[in-house]
C-alpha cells in the first residue's frame, strides 16, 4: 500500500483494561467484547495493552521465592499463545468481521523460549507483523527471551504507516530513530500498568511523559495502551506474595493518544478500564516536520548516525569451512543458515 492510499483521517481506540489471571480463553472473550464496543463506536484501530494475552507476570517483581517463579512461568507457558494457535485466530476472525486493525501484546510460545511480542492485526483478520521486544527489563529476563533488528519494522496500512515498540524499549533512542527513519506515522506503545509501590516511580506518569516525549520527537502519532490491576489480580498475588499488601492496589494505568507536538488529541483515561477514543490526522505531521524534521532537514548524519542491522538472528549458522551438514547435501546447496525450534519467520 502506498502512503498515498492512507487516508488523512480516522478514529482509533486505546485500551485500559485487566487480563483474567491465568485464564487464556476469558481474556480472549474480554477482547472480543472491548473490539465489538470500539468497532461499534467508529473505530478503525484497537490498541490492547503489553502481554495482554494471557497476562503480566508482576510476580517477577515481588518477593517470590525460585521455587513458586518456576511454578508460575510453567503456568504462564501453558497459556501463552502460538501464532497459529486458536486463541489468536479468534480475534483473527473478530478483526475480519468488524474490518478494524488490532495491535495486541502477548506472551508468544517460539519453539520453547517465550518472547514478549506485539501482534499487529489487519482489518482483514491477517496477522500482518509480529514483532519481539528487543531487551526484557530487568526481572523480565528470566521469562522471555530477546528479539533482534527484524524486530524492527513499520506496515503501510490504510491508517497510515504503522509501527510500535513495548514498554521501556519506548526508551530506546536508536530503536526509535530507526522507526522514525522508516516514515512511522503512527507508532503504538504497550505497557503493563499498576500503581505497584514498591517500584520507585510514578508508573503512570512516567507513560504518559514518554509517550508525549516519543510523539513530539518523531513528529508524529502516539497510541498508548496500558493494563490495570483488577480484583482477581489483587487477590491472587496477594496470595503469592502477601507482604504486596499495602504495595499493590485496583487500578493503575493509562491508555492516551498523542498528536505530533505531544499533546493529548482526547482525554487519557487513567487508574480504570475503558477505551481512550481519539482522531489521527496525518496533515497534522507536516505541520510538525516543517518544524524539526528530526530523520530530514533537523538530521545531521555527517556528525552521528545509525548504524542499523535489520538481519534475523538464528543460533546455528553454517561454516564456508563445513563440507557437509547432516540432512543437506553438500554445503555449498545448503542453506546458509539452518532453521531451529526456537525460530519463527
Amino acid at each position: 500500500m502506498d502512503k498515498s492510499s492512507a487516508r488523512n483521517c480516522s478514529k482509533v481506540a486505546s485500551v485500559i483494561a485487566a487480563p483474567y489471571v491465568f485464564d487464556l480463553e476469558r481474556t480472549v472473550d474480554k477482547c472480543c467484547a472491548l473490539l465489538d464496543e470500539a468497532a461499534a463506536n467508529g473505530a478503525e484501530l484497537v490498541v490492547f495493552p503489553e502481554t495482554f494475552l494471557p497476562m503480566y507476570p508482576w510476580w517477577i517483581w515481588m518477593g517470590v521465592d525460585n521455587v513458586k517463579r518456576l511454578e508460575l512461568y510453567k503456568r504462564l507457558l501453558a497459556q501463552s499463545v502460538h501464532l497459529e494457535g486458536p486463541a489468536l485466530q479468534r480475534l483473527c476472525q473478530r478483526a475480519k468481521a468488524l474490518g478494524v486493525y488490532v495491535v495486541i501484546g502477548i506472551n508468544e510460545l517460539g519453539g520453547t523460549t517465550l518472547y514478549n511480542s506485539q501482534v499487529f492485526i489487519d482489518e482483514t483478520g491477517q496477522i500482518a507483523g509480529c514483532r519481539r521486544k528487543l531487551v526484557p527489563t530487568g526481572e523480565e529476563r528470566t521469562v522471555w527471551g530477546r528479539g533482534d533488528g527484524s524486530d524492527l519494522f513499520v506496515l503501510e496500512t490504510h491508517l497510515g504507516r504503522l509501527g510500535g515498540l513495548v514498554c521501556y524499549e519506548n526508551t530506546m533512542a536508536l530503536s526509535r530513530y530507526v522507526l522514525y527513519s522508516m516514515g512511522e506515522q503512527v507508532h503504538v506503545a504497550n505497557w503493563p500498568g499498576s500503581d505497584f509501590k514498591s517500584q520507585p516511580r510514578d508508573r503512570t506518569r512516567v507513560i504518559d511523559t514518554i509517550s508525549r516525549f516519543i510523539a513530539l520527537e518523531g513528529q508524529m502519532f502516539v497510541i498508548s495502551s496500558s493494563s490495570c490491576i483488577g480484583q482477581d489480580e489483587l487477590e491472587f498475588y496477594r496470595q503469592v506474595d502477601p507482604t504486596t499488601d499495602g504495595k499493590l492496589d485496583v487500578g493503575g494505568g493509562i491508555a492516551g493518544i498523542y498528536s505530533p507536538f505531544g499533546d493529548p488529541v482526547s482525554e487519557p483515561i487513567i487508574g480504570v478500564e475503558g477505551i481512550c477514543y481519539g482522531e489521527i490526522d496525518l496533515e497534522r505531521i507536516a505541520e510538525a516536520k516543517h518544524l524539526i524534521d528530526c530523520v530530514g532537514h533537523y538530521a545531521r548524519p555527517d556528525v552521528a548516525h545509525v548504524v542499523f542491522n535489520a538481519h534475523k538472528q538464528r543460533p546455528i549458522v553454517t561454516s564456508p569451512a563445513t563440507t557437509r551438514v547432516q540432512g543437506f547435501d553438500e554445503c555449498a546447496e545448503a542453506p546458509s543458515v539452518l532453521p531451529t525450534e526456537n525460530t519463527v519467520d
